[in-house]
C-alpha cells in the first residue's frame, strides 16, 4: 500500500470535502479524456465511485486515505450531476484529483509565492469560484484554490500533473482489494467477509462503526470479533450493516 503523509490542512479540507463544484471550468476534448484520466486514478490505487444520497448541490468530493486502510476515493454525486455531462463529470474530476495529486504529494502542489498569481487568475477567469473559496480559511483554502484552479488547465495538462505529483503511486499501484484479509485464520475468514461484501465493505463498515457506534458497542463488536465464533460474528455483522444502511443519508455517513 503506498505511503501517504497528508498534513493536518489537506485532513481538514478533505474530512469536510464537499465540494460544490459549478459550472465554468475548462471542457474535457471528448468523453476520452474522462475516462483516461479515471483509468490513471484508479492505478494509483484510489477508488473512483458513485453516490446518490448528497446534499445540496454537491457534485462531488475526494476522501483522503484512512489509517485503518478505509478513504482514499473519490464520489460522483449522482443525485446532483448528470453523469451524461462530460463537461461536469471533468470539472469534478479535475477538481478532486488534484486532491488527490496533493495527497501523493504529502500537502500543496505549489509553493506558497505561486499562490498570488494563481489566485488572481481564479479571480479573471472563474470569479464565482473565487466566491466560493471565501468560504475557506487558512491553509484549507490553498489546497481549494489549487484545486480550482485544476479545472482551468487543459485535459491533457491535468493529466500531465497527474502523472508528476503521483509517479511513484502509478508505478505501485495498491492491490489491496485483490488480497485476503491480513489475518491467520482459515478460509472461514472469506466467508465472514463475504456477508457484508468483501474486504473493502467490512473495512468501511468498521470504520463507520468506530465514528458512530457508543464506547461500549465498540467494545462488544470487538470481543464478538475476537471470539472466533464465526457464526456469531456473521449475525453480528448482518445487524451492524443493516444499521448502517438505515442510516444513508449523507449527512450520517461520515465515511464519505
Amino acid at each position: 500500500m503506498r505511503q501517504i503523509v497528508v498534513r493536518a490542512g489537506l485532513l481538514a479540507a478533505q474530512a469536510l470535502g464537499l465540494i460544490a463544484v459549478s459550472a465554468g471550468g475548462v471542457k474535457a476534448d471528448t468523453n476520452k479524456d474522462v475516462q483516461d484520466f479515471i483509468g490513471l486514478i484508479k492505478q494509483t490505487g484510489t477508488k473512483v465511485q458513485k453516490s446518490d444520497k448528497c446534499p445540496g448541490d454537491t457534485y462531488g468530493f475526494y476522501q483522503q486515505p484512512q489509517k485503518d486502510g478505509t478513504g482514499d476515493r473519490i464520489v460522483f454525486c449522482t443525485n446532483n450531476i448528470d453523469l451524461e455531462d462530460t463537461s461536469a463529470v471533468w470539472e469534478v474530476l479535475a477538481h478532486e484529483g488534484a486532491h488527490v495529486m496533493q495527497a501523493c504529494n504529502g500537502g500543496l502542489l505549489w509553493k506558497d509565492e505561486y499562490h498570488p498569481r494563481i489566485l488572481r487568475n481564479l479571480k479573471e477567469r472563474a470569479p464565482h469560484y473565487a466566491k466560493i473559496l471565501d468560504q475557506y480559511r487558512g491553509r484549507d483554502k490553498m489546497y481549494e484554490l489549487e484545486a480550482f484552479d485544476m479545472e482551468l488547465k487543459t485535459a491533457q495538462n491535468v493529466i500531465r500533473y497527474f502523472r508528476e505529483f503521483c509517479k511513484e503511486a502509478e508505478e505501485t499501484p495498491q492491490t489491496a482489494e485483490a488480497q485476503p484479509a491480513p489475518t491467520g485464520r482459515n478460509s472461514s475468514v472469506g466467508s465472514v467477509l463475504a456477508v457484508v461484501g468483501g474486504e473493502e465493505s467490512f473495512k468501511t463498515l468498521m470504520a463507520w462503526a468506530a465514528e458512530n457506534l457508543t464506547i461500549q458497542e465498540q467494545q462488544q463488536l470487538m470481543a464478538i470479533l475476537k471470539s472466533g465464533n464465526i457464526e456469531q460474528i456473521k449475525k453480528t455483522l448482518i445487524a451492524l450493516q443493516n444499521r448502517f444502511n438505515q442510516t444513508q443519508s449523507y449527512q450520517n455517513y461520515r465515511l464519505f
